[in-house]
């Protein structure tokens, strides 16, 4: 994690309370991923084994080293709480493919399409990639509730634009994530505080106007029709 402070003039107690922020944000993050890694295990367990399970999700979600270890351990850690109701397997039905260190998600997800086709139901190519989908959302979803938590934190410090940064740094979010990410958060600002524009007569007026155009045609067809 890097320093969120290194060129921020901020209060020494404001610096524990983002600290704090900071591991709640990545406790909530950790959650996330954990919640939905034992999804994955729970929704394909009849085919692959949850240690193959793991796998697929760490290299999915293109986590690193320290990050896949942590979520194994948390995901393996519930598991063993679980035994008693978790099935047990035995023969591995999968091999996650090894990703190459350049390799995307997205290619990695093709590659095991193609690893799985023909050996097993279309069903599962298609869950995985829903799961994928669906935990990239939820990942997303996560960071902009933290975000949202540091702008409210540090409104009286730092602009809610330069929150928004701070967070994503101090999380290193990836590029492609944060960019979406600082516009959902200042989006979702905007509709708390910019003032409700109302439509001009003029412009109620117009739009009444290419409304009934647009409805003309129709009703002219129908007639035709009669």
């Amino acid at each position: 994690m890097k320093n969120p402070f290194s060129s921020k003039d901020m209060s020494e107690a404001m610096r524990r309370r983002v600290e704090l922020a900071i591991a709640v944000a990545q406790e909530r993050l950790l959650s996330t991923h954990v919640d939905h890694a034992l999804r994955l295990i729970k929704l394909v367990g009849e085919q692959v084994p949850f240690e193959n399970a793991l796998g697929i999700y760490t290299r999915l979600l293109r986590l690193s080293d320290d990050e896949a270890r942590v979520i194994t351990t948390r995901a393996l850690a519930i598991l063993g709480e679980k035994a008693h109701s978790t099935p047990e397997y035995t023969e591995p039905v999968l091999d996650a493919p090894e990703p190459r260190e350049d390799e995307s998600s997205r290619s990695f997800l093709r590659n095991m399409r193609q690893r799985l086709k023909g050996r097993v139901k279309d069903d599962l190519r298609r869950w995985v990639e829903l799961s994928a989908a669906r935990t990239e959302v939820a990942i997303l979803n996560t960071h902009v509730d933290n975000a949202v938590n540091f702008v409210e934190l540090l409104d009286d410090e730092v602009p809610q634009a330069d929150a928004v940064e701070l967070y994503l740094d101090a999380l290193e979010v990836r590029e492609s994530v944060a960019e979406v990410a600082y516009y959902l958060v200042l989006a979702r600002i905007a509709d708390d505080e910019l003032p409700e524009v109302k439509d001009s007569p003029e412009a109620a007026t117009a739009g009444a106007r290419q409304e009934s155009a647009m409805r003309r045609p129709a009703a002219e067809a129908r007639l035709d029709r009669t």
